[in-house]
């Protein structure tokens, strides 16, 4: 039933967490798991459940408003 759950894909995972310009050990900390977790995940070995895959959009989204934003 986990397989019901992973909506992103590990190289899906890799590709936001590049763009976000963290690496494994800062996505895992705003995630709230180890760097293992996530690399792990980036390879395919653990599933990217739905709600770190919102996670990490909501990342992204947040990302893009501070980088739109004029100071």
């Amino acid at each position: 039933m986990i397989s019901a759950l992973d909506t992103m894909s590990g190289k899906e995972l890799k590709r936001a967490r590049l763009r976000l310009k963290m690496t494994q050990k800062e996505l895992g900390k705003a995630l709230g798991v180890h760097k293992n977790s996530v690399a792990r995940m980036e390879r395919g070995e653990f599933p990217v459940i739905r709600t770190t895959e919102l996670a990490v959009k909501y990342l992204l989204v947040m990302e893009s408003k501070k980088g739109g934003r004029n100071t």
